[in-house]
């Protein structure tokens, strides 16, 4: 360096300092990081002389790898069963009392639209996550006994960075639970949740939220009239709860067209014997009326009583 004192050091010097360094696990840097640290202890040091030592001495760090993903093979589901392919996906809610944004993870059956497990939160973190799975497992899949069924569970979901973390994906491998991801810019791969959270949205946007709490409360009633009393036209306009019931008894047939990958579905029984009424409730259709409204006066006696007709003025 012109017009400073320079005193030259062997490389093993500089290596030896590096695992000085390193010695210490809040300091165990990269060779990146190391370079500006050598720099401060005025090292006149550049990142490549400084990756090149390392890597003789076997002093690089292993380099982070993304985990691999698997994307999803078919924009379309068709699922022949409830919890075979499974959607999940997450909705930002504003609250006022902390001006920030809430999180809503949801999960939601692709056969019966039916909501296995919802969270609401500040927050959303992986082991959030991986509890939620687990109450899923405990409280659907074993009671469904999908491992003795031999059924392929299929979990789809974006490229959100709390999926894509490598512990909910290693969670997924050690639970026989399959984890697909959509491709980037395709939310019609994961249609069923995209869909349900137009009709969350629908709810939520009709009211401000203060705090975290109003929000929970708005949501436990809303979840519970989705599953329970909301007739979907997708489940034979029946409340996802009741048609997976039904289905389970039989009551549901199933009608797949495997070349535009579309699934319906039919109700084997008239819908009002689902009320457990067996009769028909028929309701009489008020017969019409001329303008004079002269005719059919008889009729309109014996259906509603006595009938009265405006009497014409004499001008």
């Amino acid at each position: 360096m012109t017009g400073e004192n320079v005193e030259y050091v062997p490389n093993q010097a500089v290596v030896e300092q590096i695992k000085a360094i390193q010695n210490d696990p809040d300091t165990n840097y990269g060779y990146h990081k190391m370079t500006y640290v050598l720099m401060i202890l005025g090292f006149y040091i550049n990142h490549k002389k400084v990756y090149r030592l390392m890597d003789e001495n076997n002093l690089l760090k292993e380099r982070l790898q993304k985990p691999a993903r698997t994307f999803v093979k078919y924009r379309r589901v068709m699922p022949g069963s409830p919890l075979e392919i499974l959607e999940m996906d997450i909705k930002y809610v504003w609250v006022e009392e902390y001006r920030r944004f809430a999180y809503v993870l949801t999960v939601l059956d692709t056969f019966t639209r039916v909501v296995l497990c919802w969270h609401v939160g500040y927050q959303i973190k992986q082991a959030q996550i991986k509890n939620i799975w687990e109450h899923i497992i405990l409280n659907h899949l074993q009671p469904y006994n999908c491992l003795g069924k031999k059924m392929q569970i299929e979990i789809r979901n974006d490229n959100d960075s709390r999926f894509i973390a490598r512990t909910v994906q290693e969670f997924f491998k050690e639970n026989q639970l399959t984890q697909v991801f959509t491709h980037p810019y395709t939310p019609q791969e994961n249609g069923h949740i995209e869909s349900f959270h137009a009709i969350l949205s629908e709810r939520i946007d009709r009211q401000i939220y203060w705090s975290l709490t109003e929000l929970e409360q708005c949501l436990i009633l809303f979840y519970e009239k989705y599953n329970n009393h909301r007739i979907h036209s997708s489940t034979c306009y029946l409340p996802p709860g009741v048609f997976w019931d039904l289905w389970e008894q039989g009551l549901i047939k199933t009608i797949s067209n495997e070349k535009e990958r579309k699934i319906r579905f039919k109700l084997l029984i008239p819908y009002h014997k689902l009320s457990g009424n067996m009769n028909l409730r028929e309701v009489p259709c008020s017969p019409s009326t001329t303008l004079d409204g002269l005719e059919k006066v008889s009729v309109l006696k014996e259906m509603n009583g006595a009938v009265s007709l405006p009497q014409p003025s004499v001008q």
